[in-house]
């Protein structure tokens, strides 16, 4: 697929923006990150409610055969963790995957469509901890 300048121009400046949001709003409850229109990888940075804080959660919103994968990375490393809805039904969102992570680190949440062996890469956010 040809992507043309007008295409990436507006795509650098939509993930600047998000980027830029994402960071300001730091404080807000969650941050979802969508794998098209099959479902979501959540992040939540701080405890609310029942929900833990530094923790991610995938969820699954079609019956298509496909999961939702969130991964959750400092850098580019090796995942910090790592939530599937492989193998449930459409509806299905994992639990809360959490554990204390160090503050002011940005990590990069990553959401995958996943089908057996295939894992699809879709989209991605940079969220802080």
């Amino acid at each position: 697929m040809k992507i043309g300048h007008r295409t990436k121009v507006v795509g650098t400046v939509l993930a600047s923006c998000a980027l830029v949001l994402g960071i300001a709003t730091s404080a807000s409850a969650t941050t979802k990150v969508w794998a098209d229109d099959a479902g979501y990888a959540e992040w939540n940075a701080d405890p609310e409610g029942s929900i833990p804080g530094d923790s991610i959660q995938a969820c699954d919103t079609k019956a298509d055969g496909w999961g939702v994968k969130a991964v959750l990375a400092l850098d580019g490393t090796a995942p910090n963790r790592t939530a599937s809805t492989a193998g449930h039904p459409k509806g299905y969102c994992t639990g809360w995957k959490s554990g204390n992570l160090p503050e002011g680190n940005p990590y990069l949440l990553s959401v995958y469509k996943v089908q057996g062996d295939t894992e699809i890469l879709i989209d991605y956010k940079v969220v802080n901890a």
